[in-house]
């Protein structure tokens, strides 16, 4: 306000002298601009503001009257800004904020009539209007659009960049919203809340690389900011990158150890690299900073149901059904459980029940089509699955999934054509490229075998995963078994049976005693629909 007052003053001194004496409204004019150098409270600013009106009203000269106009504008602004900080500024907000809104808004709507060049004006207006209950969003949707229209009119980037900022969020249109958040970002390379925003959308578009420069952008702007550099952990992690993922993680920890953000992205990232005990003990951590944090409990549920820890994640599951019985995740976590414990029918009605309220849900169905799978309904499951494919034929997880089905149901050369559809979207998917190769070297259809293409794909599995997957070395046998070599089938299948256990051992040990007799694997199944009727009642094994 005072830098305004400076400029208007010299403007005003600059007017030849000669031209005051005809100036009725000069002495208010003088008396406000005085009073504007020294303004500290809204008695001030109104007082203020009623001498340039008087100015106004008595009359000045053209170039006074221009002036003038400029002081009333800015001030009236002033007093409506000043006004706004009740709502924007305090926490919480003033109780009377609809009372103040409006008389905010008619100080606004005085000052674009009087100075319609002032972009703050329309700033405000488009905040007050958007921000707030009840607001009018045609009114903030033009007061933002002429307010962008001025600052690229003034080439003012910086302020450009944070109008369009304001005008993105406002915006309900996805492709709107990105060009402003991408504009925003063109316009100034420093504004933090570009940077991140457009990360946060390239991120959803799948796009981690992009996602990944504006992220490392923001964190140099802003070293202290762990939601940034927790964003950050988590495309590090999409991208498979689970080292640097797990040094951002502990930086989150560091920056905010009252945080669960950190503890949460590192579990995440643990349980990514096989290690999941590590990952219940950041959870653990976690929750000892907020007991009620539903997304731990859930996380924790189930890593201990993997860990074969049932009683401990149904505890979990039962305290966020307390806490959340209306979130959609925690309901899905419940029929997990269900599903983990064998109780199919149970793990299939709260899929159809999350289903009734949001029946487009991708994940959802996708849920319920490998519950339809798991409970030997392999058609059902396939007849889920082509109604997602049709939806999104570019989806990697439904090929896959109905792949699965299919090879269930002695459709080979039909999984085959899955499989090597979703290898083209996710070419580094070790769950493709073992169920592709193992296909490829135990159907007992002989036009689709190829054991040159399953040693290839099966190798390529084993490196990713270390050669530390029994079940993939097991493929990896099978494929020499199917090119004749014997050696090197002996080989890989002795080494999964010695990582091997339990029930999955005794089988890999059937299949090296084959290859030790020159046998290679052939495998059909034919999965009968399951006959019993689903009852579709609700899960009551949990309280809720």
């Amino acid at each position: 306000m005072r830098i305004l007052a400076s400029f208007l003053l010299f403007s005003f001194l600059a007017v030849p002298a000669i031209g005051f004496a005809a100036n009725e409204g000069q002495a208010d004019l003088d008396k406000a601009l005085e009073l504007q150098l020294t303004a500290r409270s809204f008695g001030d600013l109104e007082k203020i503001i009623e001498l340039a009106e008087n100015s106004l009203t008595k009359g000045l000269d053209k170039d006074n009257t221009e002036f003038a106009k400029q002081l009333l504008g800015a001030t009236l602004f002033q007093h409506a800004k000043q006004l706004s900080d009740a709502i924007f500024e305090e926490n919480p907000p003033s109780p009377r904020w609809a009372f103040i809104r409006k008389k905010a808004l008619e100080d606004l709507e005085r000052a674009r009539k009087h100075d319609p060049k002032l972009p703050d004006t329309f700033l405000l207006i488009a905040r007050l209007q958007a921000e707030l209950p009840d607001g009018d969003d045609k009114a903030a949707s033009e007061a933002i659009d002429e307010a962008v229209k001025i600052l690229k009119a003034g080439n003012d980037n910086k302020r450009l960049s944070k109008a369009l900022v304001l005008r993105a969020k406002m915006n309900k249109d996805e492709d709107a919203k990105f060009a402003d958040f991408d504009a925003a970002a063109k316009a100034d390379s420093t504004n933090f809340d570009a940077l991140q925003a457009r990360a946060i959308l390239y991120i959803e578009k799948g796009d981690n690389e992009k996602a990944t420069a504006d992220l490392k952008a923001a964190v140099e702007l802003q070293k202290d900011n762990h939601r940034a550099l927790g964003a950050l952990a988590e495309v590090m992690t999409n991208l498979k990158k689970y080292d640097e993922a797990l040094k951002l993680c502990d930086d989150v920890i560091k920056l905010a150890p009252k945080d669960t953000l950190g503890y949460n992205l590192r579990a995440r990232v643990k349980v990514l690299k096989d290690d999941l005990k590590g990952g219940i003990a950041d959870l653990n951590e976690a929750l000892k900073i907020d007991s009620t944090d539903v997304a731990s409990l859930l996380m924790r549920s189930g890593l201990l149901a993997a860990d074969g820890k049932p009683e401990e994640a149904r505890a979990d599951v039962e305290k966020a059904l307390r806490l959340r019985p209306d979130v959609p995740q925690v309901i899905l976590m419940r029929s997990r459980l269900a599903a983990q414990q064998g109780r199919m029918n149970d793990a299939i009605s709260d899929i159809q029940l999350l289903l009734r309220s949001d029946p487009k849900n991708r994940d959802f169905r996708l849920q319920l089509a490998m519950y339809m799978q798991v409970d030997k309904r392999p058609r059902r499951a396939i007849e889920i699955l082509n109604g997602l494919i049709e939806d999104d034929p570019s989806d990697a997880d439904m090929l896959r999934t109905r792949g699965d089905a299919l090879l269930s149901i002695n459709k080979h050369a039909e999984a085959i054509a899955d499989y090597e559809a979703a290898l083209k979207l996710d070419p580094e998917d070790t769950g493709v490229l073992n169920n592709l190769a193992w296909v490829l070297a135990t159907s007992e259809t002989k036009e689709v075998r190829d054991a040159d293409r399953s040693i290839k794909l099966g190798t390529k599995a084993c490196e990713l995963t270390k050669y530390e997957k029994p079940h993939i070395l097991s493929t990896l046998a099978s494929a020499y078994a199917e090119k004749g070599d014997f050696e090197t089938a002996i080989k890989w299948s002795t080494k999964a049976v010695e990582l091997g256990e339990g029930e999955v051992k005794e089988q890999l040990g059937k299949e090296l005693e084959g290859y030790k007799m020159k046998k290679p694997w052939r495998e059909a199944q034919n999965v009968e629909e399951n006959p019993k009727p689903l009852d579709g009642k609700p899960n009551n094994d949990l309280e809720t």
